[in-house]
């Protein structure tokens, strides 16, 4: 019989008996709270190749391509049987039920009750809403939204296109499954965690959400490990969803040599920004450095936006001592902690930015007494509209209010305004001139101007105005496959002698080191505490040289030459210190994809000994990438490292397969305490629903409490379960 028209199909279920199937709802009493109601105004709409009816049975038999919607629930079987006098259907052969959130039922066998709600399953397999599986070999479904399965399963995992019986990369198999799409739960009895087919871990009770649910209360996969810092450590977090807009997470940590350690993690979302905020507390009577009972440590993150101009927001940073932080893998790298406030505005052609700053120094033998409190610091940018003639104002102003509980303090008003125009000269030259003026006045408490005499405050001010010309002369040649620039470049800058008094404090202005993008800049201090005085001339030159196919070469090389024999303010060992300066520049090579090649330098100018450079390489397709940094810097004079510092670095990284991949990244020092700075290894497979690595490394770094050390990390992430990060092994003080 050929395959019915849906009005066709209708008319026959009606004479048949069919109004079964659509029948209107009867008055009924009210479904208890949080159960369905077992009656549906719907009906149901039916289509297939061949229709029988046994009205003396009461049975009506339909087959081929049977198709049966109600509800948003739609049944498809080979054949479908509706008992009349029990309201039972009975479908079989390829039989799937696709429900209303996008879930698909699949099984031999399926008998169904009270319009679709209540189910019985043969062979039962489940696709759920993500693509993860359940399947059983019975299954029972209830009210519509809850299933039990007998000895079932549950992956995340696509199977296998060469062998679909091969189990998949993890599955976890249960005596009994319930998934209760109320309450968005997935619970398993006697399970285990497979991993290839092979059991791994056991448990009486597991549960997790289903994939309709991106976060749930309950607690996380625990971490242990053992280390020579903490001893044998445990970690289990529990995870709070307070509300949708906020959560939290606790994560208290056993340790048998550092104590007891309770860390946690608050993040929030407001209609108009939001903020996170981690930090920890810990217990160690034994280990801890002396006056250090109870250690802590606390990291914020905030932005709000207070209206279409106007945003604010907040970066914290702090902890009970220097090595804290480090010692329990909480970061801590680095010299010193920010903890900053901000608000911003933001219009079409300027900017204000008010900040406050406060710093912990991680450094042995400092302390916070000596470290500013900056509170505030407020900036503001103006740039005009470029006039007819490409000419523009600026607007410059600042206002600083910095602190010590010991030690000086700078009080600082600065304002600023400055002209700039670009032209081009008859022989195809192009210039731009400058010119700035900027007032600075300063009010410094506990100012030690001579160390023979006691401290005082002070005032003092400047006015510095500055004038600049900027010549280039591009030479452009065009080839068959590239183009060439060759392009002469000169800077002369004249401003007053001097402009560095004494009672000036140097709070911005302390650290600099010269290399080529100080070159063609007027004023070469970072910060406003400092000026460029005197005269001087920037001469170099680049080139350049791309390719039709995107290749590029490019190459710097200049230097500076100050006018006035005496007047340097740079410090020594900065490559500006002479009146000649160091020579500096840069080359990238870059002539495919496949290959960079970088190179830095600063020769001195007396005999072209190098002061520093700089030279990296990166080679190779993207699925094997090789590279190599080397690196010589000169002393640290306000770090307190006197000596020459070389250092090289080599990665590589490598693609072994679709899902596997490996790097090794090792940085060795090559002078003074030579040897091993860091150094790590880690393989990694990754699949859509598994992923694993084992990470090896070799830390050389030694600061008091924070050993040196050797780690192996093993990270096990189980799609819709969580992860798994095993600390193996871990040895220290070697």
């Amino acid at each position: 019989m050929h395959r019915h028209l849906l009005a066709a199909a209708l008319v026959w279920l009606t004479l048949c008996g069919g109004a079964v199937f659509a029948q209107a709802p009867a008055p009924s009493a009210a479904p208890k709270q949080g159960a369905p109601s077992k009656q549906s105004a719907a009906p149901i709409l039916f289509t297939a190749d061949e229709l029988q009816n046994d009205q003396e049975l009461g049975l009506t038999v339909a087959r081929g391509h049977v198709q049966m919607t109600q509800d948003q629930r739609t049944l498809l079987a080979d054949v479908v049987t509706y008992n009349q006098r029990t309201d039972t259907i009975t479908a079989s052969g390829h039989v799937s039920l696709q429900e209303p959130t996008g879930e698909i039922l699949f099984a031999d066998f399926m008998e169904l009750h009270d319009h679709f709600s209540e189910a019985i399953l043969r062979q039962m397999e489940a696709l759920l809403t993500d693509r993860s599986r359940l399947a059983g070999n019975t299954a029972r479904r209830t009210n519509g939204n809850r299933i039990e399965l007998r000895r079932g399963v549950y992956s995340p995992c696509d199977l296998c296109q060469d062998n679909p019986e091969a189990p998949p990369v993890w599955q976890l198999r249960a005596s009994d499954i319930v998934h209760d799409q109320t309450t968005h739960t997935i619970e398993y009895r006697n399970a285990r965690v497979e991993l290839g087919g092979i059991p791994i871990f056991y448990s009486p009770y597991l549960s997790h959400p289903d994939p309709t649910i991106k976060r749930r209360s309950g607690f996380l996969i625990p971490t242990v490990g053992n280390s020579s810092n903490l001893g044998f450590h445990a970690t289990i977090p529990y995870y709070w969803a307070i509300g949708p807009d906020r959560d939290a997470t606790f994560s208290p940590i056993l340790t048998s040599g550092a104590g007891e350690v309770l860390a946690g993690e608050y993040r929030q979302r407001f209609s108009n920004g939001g903020m996170q905020l981690r930090g920890s507390v810990n217990y160690d009577p034994v280990s801890a450095p002396p006056g250090t009972l109870v250690r802590g440590h606390l990291l914020g993150t905030g932005q709000f936006d207070l209206n279409e101009n106007w945003r604010s927001g907040f970066d914290i940073q702090r902890q009970t001592d220097q090595t804290y932080m480090r010692r329990f893998s909480f970061g801590g790298g680095g010299s010193f902690l920010t903890s900053r406030a901000y608000a911003e505005d933001f219009t079409q052609r300027g900017y204000l930015g008010i900040n406050g700053y406060s710093f912990q120094t991680l450094r042995a033998g400092t302390n916070d007494s000596t470290q500013p409190i900056v509170l505030p610091v407020a900036a503001y940018n103006w740039v005009s509209q470029p006039d007819s003639n490409g000419a523009k104002w600026s607007l410059d102003g600042n206002v600083l209010d910095l602190n010590r509980l010991n030690g000086i303090g700078s009080h600082r008003a600065s304002l600023g305004s400055g002209w700039s125009m670009p032209f081009s000269g008859p022989l195809g030259d192009l210039y731009t001139i400058r010119a700035t003026t900027r007032g600075d006045s300063y009010y410094a408490t506990d100012q030690r101007i001579d160390p023979n005499l006691p401290a005082s405050n002070n005032f003092a001010g400047r006015v510095f105005p500055q004038v600049s010309v900027d010549w280039r002369y591009p030479w452009v040649r065009r080839g068959t496959n590239f183009s060439q620039v060759i392009e002469p470049v000169a800077m002369l800058v004249a401003a007053p002698n001097g402009g560095n008094p004494i009672r000036i404090p140097n709070e911005d202005s302390q650290s600099f080191d010269f290399d080529e993008t100080d070159l063609f800049v007027p004023d070469r201090f970072p910060g406003l505490d400092r000026v460029d005085g005197g005269a001087r001339v920037d001469y170099g030159i680049r080139a350049a040289i791309y390719g039709q196919h995107g290749g590029s070469s490019r190459v710097l090389i200049g230097q500076s030459y100050r006018l006035q024999k005496y007047n340097n303010v740079f410090p020594v060992g900065s490559g500006l210190e002479t009146q000649q300066s160091d020579i500096v520049g840069r080359a990238i090579v870059s002539p495919s994809p496949a290959l960079d090649l970088v190179y830095r330098f600063r020769a001195r100018q007396s005999d072209l000994s190098l002061q520093r450079q700089e030279v990296g390489f990166s080679t190779g397709p993207e699925k094997l990438r090789l590279s190599m940094n080397y690196l010589t810097l000169p002393p640290d004079i306000i770090g307190g490292d006197p000596g020459r510092r070389d250092q090289i670095t080599a990665a590589v990284t490598t693609d072994i397969s679709r899902y596997w991949s490996a790097s090794l990244v090792s940085t060795q020092n090559l002078t003074g305490s030579f040897g091993n700075v860091a150094s790590q290894l880690s393989v990694a497979y990754r699949d859509e629903c598994f992923a694993f690595a084992v990470t090896l490394t070799d830390s050389g770094t030694r600061d008091r409490d924070v050993k040196p050390g050797l780690a192996l990390l093993v990270t096990l992430v189980f799609k819709n379960l969580g992860e798994i990060n095993a600390p193996a092994f871990s040895t220290t003080g070697f």
